[in-house]
């Protein structure tokens, strides 16, 4: 009997000293670096968001005007807490707003009347994470992240430049952004390409993957109808052309790899718009 009760209150110390550890964690105040990289991409697919509804006439200029203030308020807080270092909880709270107000502009751009292909910031977003993955797993050498980090925090720079205040890019500065994330894209794809593959899912995974989410979306309802016939429409083609590529054993080329990878991403991103 003793030693069970001496075993119990051990037990009992040990998660009591587990749970302070988590609580402290918890609430120490440092640096968040993930939190601010969610919380700074967020931000600028929001401003897109704006700025695309104004320029197509989806949202009406005092539509804009609401929430740019929103953005604004928004942006003054994450500037205060960028670098600095506070508790989790504010970054926390911080990424709550800002969630809030991206639904509340999906709700009125509407965003089931179309499907339209990955604006700048969606794309930004999206070779942030390759560029971060890479570097995570070793398949980014030091000097490429680092190379590559700093010519994408450039590019989203320019690009939050551009429809700062709401203000509608021209073509010319739309089609720079997209020439120079294209260019960006192929290099980190190249750089990723002659490192092993062992770790990243292959083209057949990913779309076994991407199967799942369309078909759980049909099924849940979060998809509709016409967005579902359509991503399964895309999602079919490029099983078709990856199929094709590695029959009878050929071993597809790089640029036909990259194509794929690139067409199974853009259809990733529209695909996340409604999870």
């Amino acid at each position: 009997m003793k030693n069970q009760e001496m075993k119990r209150v051990g037990y009992l110390t040990a998660v009591m000293v587990f749970g302070l550890i988590l609580i402290a964690g918890c609430a120490s105040i440092q640096i968040w670096p993930d939190y601010q990289r969610t919380a700074e991409n967020k931000l600028f697919v929001i401003q897109e968001k704006i700025g695309d509804g104004l320029k197509t006439g989806v949202l009406s200029l005092d539509q804009s005007q609401s929430f740019l203030m929103k953005l604004k308020v928004i942006r003054a807080d994450y500037a205060a807490m960028k670098d600095k270092s506070v508790y989790r909880d504010e970054w926390d709270s911080l990424i709550v707003r800002i969630d809030a107000l991206g639904e509340e502009i999906d709700r009125a751009l509407g965003r089931t009347t179309r499907i339209q292909e990955p604006g700048s910031g969606d794309r930004i977003v999206a070779l942030q994470r390759i560029i971060d993955d890479g570097r995570m797993n070793g398949r980014l050498s030091l000097a490429e992240g680092r190379d590559f980090q700093a010519r994408l925090d450039g590019i989203r720079s320019d690009n939050s430049r551009m429809t700062e205040g709401g203000r509608a890019p021209t073509h010319e500065e739309t089609t720079g952004i997209s020439r120079r994330l294209d260019a960006l894209g192929d290099e980190v794809n190249r750089a990723l390409a002659r490192t092993t593959r062992i770790q990243e899912p292959g083209s057949g995974d990913r779309i076994v993957a991407l199967q799942r989410i369309i078909d759980d979306g049909r099924m849940n309802g979060r998809l509709p109808l016409a967005e579902g016939r359509d991503f399964q429409a895309r999602l079919d083609g490029i099983r078709s052309d990856n199929s094709r590529m590695t029959e009878g054993g050929r071993t597809p080329t790089h640029e036909e790899t990259v194509d794929i990878s690139r067409r199974l991403d853009l259809l990733e991103i529209n695909l996340n718009r409604f999870r």
